[in-house]
């Protein structure tokens, strides 16, 4: 029916959610530092967003042509906007999640961003 077509839907962007935090973080749901209500999810929105490098694993900070400064402050701004979309994604309530369209539309300006920051 087209009521399963929703939930599933809405499953899969929580899914993919649950992978970006996955991805940038380089921790699996399941690891040994998470357990009860302490999840991979609950660690990333208490670093969200002045501490968001704390949490991001440090092969995805990785130097280019612009000065340290400049490369911080613009990366920095890049990994909250994808951990933004991770948060979103994964939110409990199916309701409050990203639909896939608008994380398209953040993913192209993530994109462009990252092609301004590489120069």
């Amino acid at each position: 029916s087209g009521m399963t077509g929703m939930v599933s839907a809405k499953a899969d962007v929580y899914n993919y959610g649950i992978l970006l935090l996955e991805m940038f973080t380089r921790r699996k749901p399941a690891d040994e530092q998470f357990d009860g209500d302490f999840s991979l999810r609950q660690w990333v929105t208490e670093a969200f967003p002045v501490a968001i490098s704390d949490v991001i694993d440090n092969h995805h900070l990785k130097e280019s042509n612009t000065t340290p400064t400049e490369r911080s402050a613009a990366m920095n701004e890049l990994l909250v906007m994808i951990m933004e979309i991770g948060l979103s994604c994964s939110n409990v309530s199916a309701n409050e999640r990203m639909d896939m369209k608008e994380v398209v539309v953040w993913l192209r300006r993530i994109q462009h961003k990252t092609k301004m920051i590489e120069g």
